[in-house]
């Protein structure tokens, strides 16, 4: 979908590539909020970036043993955490860690947004909105660079960890290094901060296509229980759930709607990747492991966002979050269940166990059938590991939100995944597994072979080889 009838012309270039942009004297430079609004829906939202691997790292995917290894080798590298996930194991690289540049090519038009703007584009209000919207962005973006090319946040050691390059303006330069984890987190709450601001001061109503002043207090929320400070993750997911309401799932009508209430911002309009074809093309599928989480009787989620495909020989169970009957916006959004859920982690960790479940029994009054046969635990860590699993189950398949929640973990777990080696004409060769050993330093991407070619002073994050293991 395509609204733009202006545009930037990013150019990219040898060790800078991914940041800056440059605008073209022949081409028309935005100047009115309308031209900025449908850059940012067109490029930063019905487009938005994301590491397109991200679900087959985690515990929530594995193989159809019966798919041609050609059909799976795209996202073998990622499954299987190779060391170089840009290297296959014939040697040839491919193009599979493209979400570092896009993410940077996003923040590099929001920061000439921020910059250019002029107060005479349009009225305050819509002035307020526009900006509202690209400091949210930003921080969207960055919040997605440190927790997918960053190591995990540990409030002790947060300034000594190596972040992400930060870059708020759009001047060339030949060389770039990483910030430090809480320059980058910091940054992140200042963008957050700054657009809750813009937009209580623009007070304007827009579709779901475009984030508000709750998307903003949401993902502070997230942010703010990424880095331990449980307070503030409860003060802010309050002010959601003051605004939003919550939603009952149904397994018969489509849930994100553009009429529902629940539903705050929508994004990736293009679903096509995540839908069944595209799984079921790529040789993958949902796991045992996640399907084994729901209460396939009582959880309506079990039946509305999953569906199994094949025959006697062939079954693979495949989410359908990113169908018709699921979703008529776009692939990821975030809503009011967030909330709910971030402040119910948050209060467990206050030791309020009494207050978690009361949010708990809030969202689950609004995705099982009979919600009160729902018995919630009375132990602090066994209600924390109820909280993580409704996290799971409630965020199957959206945006990374597995992958981020395993990696916060005080213990992250360890994955083992298969993968089956078969000939094109359907004849297995064999078997062999891989493990992400708990706390494993793969838990971090490495980052992509170009910026490294071309940048000296960027530092690669450390990850181990894996080793196949062969299986019976």
């Amino acid at each position: 979908m395509k609204y733009l009838v202006f545009c930037f012309l990013v150019v990219l270039v040898s060790g800078c590539s991914h940041f800056l942009d440059e605008v073209s004297n022949d081409l028309i430079r935005p100047t009115k909020v309308e031209h900025y609004a449908s850059l940012m829906l067109n490029e930063c939202t019905l487009e938005a970036p994301y590491f397109k691997g991200v679900h087959h790292m985690t515990d929530d995917v594995t193989e159809d043993a019966l798919a041609k290894t050609k059909n799976k080798s795209g996202l073998q590298t990622i499954y299987t955490w190779r060391r170089e996930i840009e290297i296959k194991e014939n040697g040839e690289r491919q193009s599979v860690n493209e979400a570092w540049g896009n993410f940077y090519r996003v923040i590099a038009i929001l920061n000439d947004i921020l910059i250019e703007i002029r107060e005479n584009a349009g009225t305050p209000e819509e002035v307020a909105y526009v900006k509202g919207e690209a400091y949210f962005l930003r921080a969207h973006a960055y919040f997605h660079l440190v927790n997918l090319y960053a190591l995990p946040y540990q409030p002790a050691t947060a300034r000594m960890q190596r972040g992400v390059p930060l870059r708020l303006d759009h001047a060339v330069e030949v060389t770039y290094d990483r910030a430090d984890l809480e320059s980058c987190y910091e940054q992140i709450e200042k963008d957050l901060l700054a657009g809750c601001e813009e937009f209580a001061k623009a007070k304007l109503e827009k579709t779901v296509w475009h984030p508000n002043l709750a998307a903003c207090q949401l993902l502070l929320s997230r942010v703010k229980l990424f880095r331990h400070e449980w307070e503030d993750a409860v003060r802010y997911a309050g002010e959601v759930v003051k605004q939003v309401p919550l939603a009952k799932l149904s397994e018969k009508s489509a849930f994100v709607t553009a009429s529902n209430p629940e539903i705050i911002y929508s994004f990736m309009y293009d679903r096509s990747g995540l839908s069944i074809q595209g799984m079921e093309s790529s040789g993958y599928g949902m796991s045992a492991d996640l399907l084994a989480c729901y209460d396939a009787m009582n959880d309506i989620r079990y039946a509305a966002c999953f569906k199994l495909q094949g025959g006697a020989q062939k079954t693979v169970i495949y989410s359908t979050k990113m169908e018709d009957n699921y979703t008529e916006l776009g692939a990821f959004n975030l809503r009011g269940a967030e909330a709910y859920l971030n402040r119910a982690e948050a209060y467990v960790h206050l030791n309020d166990l009494e207050a978690a479940k009361a949010d708990l029994r809030e969202l689950i009054a609004k995705r099982y059938r009979n919600p009160e046969s729902v018995v919630l635990p009375d132990s602090q860590e066994e209600l924390l590991r109820f909280v993580l699993d409704e996290r799971r189950r409630e965020f199957a398949w959206e945006d990374h939100f597995r992958w981020y929640d395993l990696r916060r973990m005080e213990d992250r777990p360890e994955i083992r995944h298969f993968f089956t080696y078969v000939n094109d004409d359907g004849l297995r060769v064999s078997r062999v597994s891989f493990r992400l050993l708990k706390n494993d330093a793969n838990y971090v991407l490495p980052i992509p072979l170009t910026e490294r070619d071309n940048n000296p002073l960027i530092v690669n994050n450390d990850r181990l080889e894996k080793i196949a293991e062969p299986v019976n």
